[in-house]
């Protein structure tokens, strides 16, 4: 049998969990891997079953670890670059609580899938489809202008606040900023914000009021922030907000909005549209 049908045959394919007691699982990791991990698989499938290995010899996993407690709000979904937080439902329909960072990754040799049968699997597509977006934004989330950054962080200890206070509430902060250029001391950037929140929680009165308020108070901040002129905040619904509203904004990443150390970003505890 071609290696391309037997690996199809075995189950190899992307999502599949590897349990890490096998040292050629672990072998290239650059980290520790403990023994109640799991190692993700996220190549894609079309690369994990091609039938040379001399084009494809190796595939790439992600060390996600067991949470001791629900995920926190801002490292769902893929908000924080530095760490992502999640739930599974396991067979019986019991919950499982996982913490991953990006950089604990590594590759394996390829020609191992030959010799063993993948068994189980993240079958959560939605929760698949999460991680690997958050694993390429970091190479293609957008880089702001220093400058605007600099003018941002002469009142970040009350940005900070607010930013955190919206996390439970608001799943994408879009942001148009005006001109994306590095500025001198002279000229002055303008800012247009889309908060957008679930459908479900924009629908829910008390939800929306929480984040209406919280929305006011970073009007004031920002526009505190000399060199920097507030156009607009407004609050979206995902039901709602289109391409076309979306046109010429950016999708800021939470991790940065918040400004937090990065050594904060990674401690243990731990769509978009």
């Amino acid at each position: 049998m071609a290696n391309r049908e037997r690996l199809i045959e075995l189950g190899w394919r992307q999502g599949v969990l590897l349990v890490p007691s096998d040292e050629r699982f672990k072998e290239n990791s650059h980290y520790e891997v403990p023994d109640d991990a799991r190692l993700l698989v996220v190549s894609q499938t079309c690369d994990l079953v091609q039938g040379s290995f001399d084009r494809e010899p190796y595939f790439e996993v992600l060390c996600i670890h067991p949470l001791g407690q629900a995920p926190k709000s801002e490292y769902l979904a893929g908000k924080n670059s530095r760490r992502v937080e999640f739930t599974l439902e396991a067979e019986g329909g019991s919950v499982c609580h996982w913490y991953a960072f990006p950089y604990e990754r590594h590759l394996v040799g390829r020609d191992i899938l030959l010799e063993r049968q993948a068994s189980e699997s993240l079958d959560d597509g939605q929760i698949l489809k999460m991680i690997l977006r958050w694993l390429s934004r970091r190479y293609t989330r957008i880089a702001f202008p220093e400058e605007f950054l600099c003018r941002l962080a002469a009142r970040k200890s009350k940005i900070n606040k607010n930013f955190n206070r919206l996390n439970p509430l608001v799943g994408n902060i879009f942001v148009r900023v005006t001109p994306f250029t590095e500025l001198d001391g002279n000229s002055s950037y303008s800012l247009d914000m889309l908060l957008v929140m679930d459908a479900e929680k924009y629908d829910d009165s008390v939800q929306y009021d929480q984040c209406n308020e919280i929305k006011k108070e970073l009007e004031r901040q920002l526009g505190e922030c000399v060199g920097i002129e507030i156009d607009d905040i407004s609050i979206e619904s995902t039901a709602t907000v289109t391409l076309e509203d979306l046109s010429g904004y950016l999708d800021w990443d939470f991790s940065y909005l918040s400004f937090r150390h990065p050594d904060e970003a990674v401690m243990p505890a731990d769509a978009g549209i």
